[in-house]
């Protein structure tokens, strides 16, 4: 019995795959067809179809289903074998011989041995070859309809379902956009406010404005927190501008800018350097000056100049007397006698806690306009104290050298005065940090604050504009009428920055026309020049060379004083044009010397 149960397997899987086709084929059918229905669905009604997976979870749906539908279906040993016995025409002898397997009479084992022939010579692929279903056909037309259902079917949206989960999904991507932009400025400004020394508390740094989850912000409600914080970084920023330590540098610099060059020696750079309140620059130039003197590389001429440098200058610092004045004035108008006002005025710098104990006794001002006067006295009073110090080191510098060199008390006057430029320059590293962490602030509320859905939410919605793709567009201000002038909008007249046409603006006929005119070209003055990188050549004229550069060197200090040029980058503008002065000066000594070689010998 061996081949005839062989055989009879063998019928029972191909019977198996031939129900797995049809069935399969059966639910591939309806699967196309519920795909047939849900493009209807998507494209009439708008319901939310993922085209993505769909076709994949019919498919794979079918074939699942197909598979197990199969196996648990699977026919029987009997069944195939009467299967088989009737494909091969072999009269019931396979499905008589598993009946009667077990009998021990004659008959049976005939049965059975005959069986066994005919199964060693039967071939189950000839008797039950595995064929396609009878419709095969009918999936591969369903599919056919519903593809061209679904690319040719327009979009109806009855229930307006797809145009719901449109707007949501742009809401999505401009959440997700918002996001990404506002962590973007939050992680420069956050750099920013680092170098400058600023640390935000943690209720500054969270919004607690709204009580709704982070999940569930909308873009404007994120840009309206990042608009909140950027206002509380400005303010603050603003705060630590106008705060006693950087009110005390704004003094020293305006009392640098006063001094005058005190003649020529070692100094000249330092003094310079000084009025243009560039405290490290000046720090290098000590350094130099210091290290020249323990090398004992200045020539007696230039000791005497040094003595004389160091003289004037710290009689120009202790001139105090436009301070003292200024300081006398503000205590006078916060209610001080003029008596005691002068008399705190000629102490402050000796005795900066005097003027702050007598600020503190006056009761006739309120607690924050008190405080607004003390910062402001105190940093007047320590700007003239600095002062003072650096024009005592001066003195006892300038007593301490001699044409040996400079004696023990003048180095320790000498590192006084660096240490006091060093304490400068760190206050001016601060402005400059607190000025560019202020200028990105602004810029960054100048973005997000330009941004609104509703008018009157940002600066230029606020006075009856409007908004167009997020924008402010408005009329910012009316015709004269009172108000706050920092507003922004595109009219005119009234209050606030005005970036509209005239009111009272008409169009006019014109007529352009093109004429050439004659001219003579003639020698006249030179009205443009440019600056060529590369080594002098001898003999060529340098007064084009240096006018360039102090005309570049011009501007480029108006651009630094307007700040038209990016506080990260003006050090390096500095340099650069410190280095063209150089070279024009170094050109300039070259001629100079040039000229007297070519002079001819005079004759005896």
């Amino acid at each position: 019995m061996q081949h005839v149960k062989s055989v009879v397997r063998s019928a029972q899987w191909r019977l198996t795959i031939i129900r797995f086709f049809a069935r399969f084929a059966l639910l591939l059918t309806i699967g196309v067809f519920a795909l047939f229905v849900a493009t209807l669905m998507d494209r009439l009604l708008g319901v939310f179809i993922d085209w993505t997976i769909a076709p994949y979870v019919a498919a794979g749906t079918a074939l699942v289903g197909a598979l197990v539908w199969s196996l648990f279906t699977r026919p029987r040993t009997l069944a195939a074998a009467r299967m088989l016995d009737e494909r091969a025409g072999l009269r019931e002898s396979l499905s008589t011989a598993l009946c009667v397997e077990h009998q021990s009479d004659t008959w049976s084992k005939a049965v059975v041995l005959t069986a066994e022939e005919k199964a060693r010579t039967l071939r189950v692929a000839q008797a039950i070859p595995i064929e396609a279903p009878n419709r095969w056909y009918v999936p591969a037309f369903a599919i056919l309809g519903t593809a061209i259902l679904w690319a040719s079917l327009p979009r109806y949206d009855l229930l307006g379902l797809f145009a719901k989960r449109e707007e949501k999904q742009v809401n999505q991507q401009e959440i997700l956009q918002v996001k990404a932009d506002v962590k973007a400025k939050d992680d420069k400004l956050s750099e920013m406010l680092a170098k400058a020394g600023v640390e935000l508390k943690k209720e500054e740094q969270n919004d607690n404005a709204t009580a709704k989850p982070a999940t569930e912000l909308t873009a404007e409600e994120i840009r309206r927190s990042a608009v909140r914080k950027l206002t509380d970084v400005n303010e603050k920023l603003n705060q630590m501008q106008q705060s006693e330590r950087q009110q005390q540098l704004q003094g020293l610099k305006d009392q640098m800018k006063q001094l005058k060059q005190p003649g020529p020696g070692p100094l000249q750079e330092l003094s310079k350097n000084m009025a243009k309140g560039d405290f490290a620059k000046a720090q290098e130039n000590l350094q130099d000056l210091q290290k020249k003197l323990e090398d004992s590389k200045l020539s007696p001429q230039e000791k005497e100049q040094l003595t004389e440098q160091l003289k004037n200058l710290s009689e120009q610092l202790k001139n105090q007397a436009a301070k003292q004045e200024e300081l006398k004035n503000l205590m006078q108008k916060a209610g001080m006698d003029k008596k005691t006002a002068e008399e705190l005025a000629k102490q402050a710098a000796k005795n900066p806690d005097a003027v702050k104990k007598a600020l503190e006794q006056m009761k006739n001002l309120a607690p924050e306009d008190q405080k607004k006067l003390m910062e402001s006295a105190m940093a007047m009073a320590k700007s003239m104290q600095q002062g003072d110090k650096m024009s005592e080191a001066m003195q006892q510098a300038s007593k301490g050298m001699s044409q040996e060199g400079m004696s023990k008390e003048g180095q320790q006057a000498m590192q006084q005065m660096a240490q006091q430029l060093s304490e400068m320059e760190q206050m001016a590293q601060e402005g400059k940090s607190l000025e560019a962490a202020m200028s990105e602030a602004q810029q960054q509320l100048k973005e997000m604050g330009g941004k609104c859905d509703n008018p009157g939410e940002c600066e230029g919605c606020k006075n009856g504009g409007k908004c167009e793709g997020g924008n402010c567009k408005g009329k910012g201000n009316g015709m004269w009428r009172q108000g706050d002038s920092a507003n922004q909008g595109q009219g005119s007249g009234g209050p606030g920055k005005g970036d509209g046409a005239s009111p009272e603006q008409q169009a006019a006929d014109f007529k352009m026309d093109k004429k050439k005119a004659n001219t003579k070209t003639g020698a006249g003055p030179i009205i443009s020049t440019r600056l060529v990188q590369g080594d002098q050549v001898r003999g060529e004229s340098t007064a084009d060379f240096e006018s360039a550069v102090e005309t570049a060197k011009g501007e480029a200090a108006e651009a630094l004083e307007s700040n038209r040029v990016p506080r990260e980058y003006q050090d390096a503008v500095k340099k650069y044009f410190g280095t063209l002065e150089k070279k024009a000066d170094a050109a300039s000594a070259e001629k100079k010397s040039d000229q007297k070689s070519d002079k001819p010998a005079e004759k005896k």
